[in-house]
């Protein structure tokens, strides 16, 4: 009896950290995708005339650049939290079982966000349709299925 629960205490001792970093890890991929809907919202609203707020264009095609950027997504991958922590995901262990595959969609993603942000003040909807289709590709692929 002793022996079954130093033994379960053992595990929780290392399973506890390991789901912490996990949930962490997922908390922090979460919010770095966030950051590129946020901007894509904003941005669309703009481009709709939903708002009024032209002047802030370019400083959002520069954010979304900045949160395309492999040093941001990347990263917020690497850590394979697949089946791990308690934090929900939509992400699919086929992300870390074909990374090559989703490194190319991060790699496309980043090339539409710089394409937004050399766009700067004169992005438009191809910019916008340019940067979906990099996010619906990942989204079809890596994403559990709405």
């Amino acid at each position: 009896m002793m022996r079954t629960l130093a033994a379960a205490l053992l595990a929780i001792c290392i399973a506890g950290p390991a789901m912490a970093d996990a949930d962490a890890s997922i908390k922090y991929r979460k919010n770095a995708m966030k950051a590129v809907g946020s901007q894509m919202g904003s941005i669309v609203a703009i481009l709709k005339g939903e708002v009024d707020n032209k002047d802030a264009l370019a400083t959002h095609a520069a954010l979304m650049g900045a949160a395309t950027k492999m040093a941001i997504t990347k990263p917020a991958f690497m850590p394979n939290t697949d089946g791990q922590g308690s934090e929900k995901t939509t992400a699919i262990g086929a992300i870390w079982s074909d990374w090559a595959k989703f490194e190319e969609g991060l790699m496309a993603l980043e090339k539409a966000g710089q394409a937004m942000a050399d766009a700067g003040a004169n992005a438009s909807f191809d910019q916008v349709k340019a940067l979906g289709a990099a996010c619906k590709s990942c989204h079809k692929a890596f994403r559990v299925k709405k």
